[in-house]
């Protein structure tokens, strides 16, 4: 694969035309915490907006002020999206064993939220633990299939933050955890697209946090992940194409205080109406959301599935 024609890749409105670009921000930092603070934001287009893939080079001769962050990468170029579960021990000190078959889920392309958006808890999902996951997604930059693992590295077009938002007590009531995890704005993404050399450090040592409210509520290393990235790669391409931009989200560590993601500690309360949440990934920044319940001052209704 060609090298992308970005270092850091951004999907924005622009305030001159209101038209959606991709592009290279112009500002270095965190991305997403200067978009929260509400500083000034630009970037350059690319040459060639069919495709976050183009090698074409980026547009020197104008830079556009964003008026709004999006996911980096739009639906349409989004094929898929793999979630991994059980990819850190609940305990640091016990190494979880590796699974002879990996635990996959899908969340659907709908689900996608960019910086600043709301995560929106359905009326449905009302007091049924709805929950931060952060993760380091990984996006593939060109179409994979029986990949092998000494390979696999070089089929990763980028990196990002992404909140795999979960229903804890949805998806213990069903047999796949699907509906617990693929409401709209459920999957945040953002708050830029890291190529993997300007990540510039081994995505396996990557530190992964959540702030809730400014408390810390997860933290862990990508270090601890029980199934490495190249191997993932291999083990969810076997017989299966996996196209350009599709999203491989590879687990997230059980949040503080907690024995199991479904338990109820102060040290890590699930998600609630007016809350501020900063998921954060070192080398790709701090995706900040906040959190809206469509039933707060409204009917509720109990969930049936």
């Amino acid at each position: 694969m060609a090298a992308p024609a970005w270092s850091r890749l951004v999907r924005f409105v622009a305030k001159e035309d209101a038209k959606t670009y991709y592009g290279e921000p112009d500002q270095q930092g965190d991305l997403g915490l200067l978009y929260a603070q509400g500083e000034r934001i630009t970037a350059r287009p690319l040459a060639d907006q069919s495709s976050p893939w183009t090698s074409s080079p980026s547009s020197s001769s104008r830079s556009l002020t964003v008026q709004r962050l999006l996911p980096p990468l739009a639906p349409h170029h989004v094929p898929s999206i793999r979630g991994m579960g059980l990819q850190y021990s609940a305990d640091p000190t016990k190494p979880q064993p590796k699974p002879d078959v990996a635990v996959v889920f899908f969340k659907a392309t709908n689900s996608l939220a960019g910086p600043g958006d709301a995560i929106v808890l359905p009326k449905l999902a009302d007091g049924e633990k709805n929950d931060y996951e952060v993760e380091l997604c990984v996006v593939l930059g060109k179409d994979a299939k029986d990949v092998k693992e000494d390979d696999a590295m070089s089929y990763v077009g980028g990196y990002c933050v992404v909140n795999d938002v979960s229903s804890r007590g949805l998806c213990a009531k069903g047999v796949q955890w699907g509906m617990g995890k693929s409401y709209d704005t459920w999957c945040p993404l953002g708050p830029c697209l890291v190529s993997p050399e300007a990540l510039g450090a081994d995505p396996h040592k990557l530190t992964i946090t959540t702030h809730v409210n400014g408390k810390l509520a997860q933290k862990g290393t990508t270090a601890d992940l029980v199934i490495k990235i190249p191997e993932l790669i291999a083990r969810l391409s076997h017989g299966t194409t996996l196209p350009a931009g599709s999203l491989i989200l590879t687990g997230s560590p059980i949040a503080l205080g907690r024995k199991a993601p479904g338990d109820v500690v102060d040290q890590s309360p699930f998600m609630r109406d007016g809350d501020d949440v900063r998921c954060f990934v070192e080398g790709c920044g701090t995706l900040v959301n906040s959190v809206r319940d469509e039933a707060v001052g409204r009917g509720r209704i109990k969930a049936k599935l």
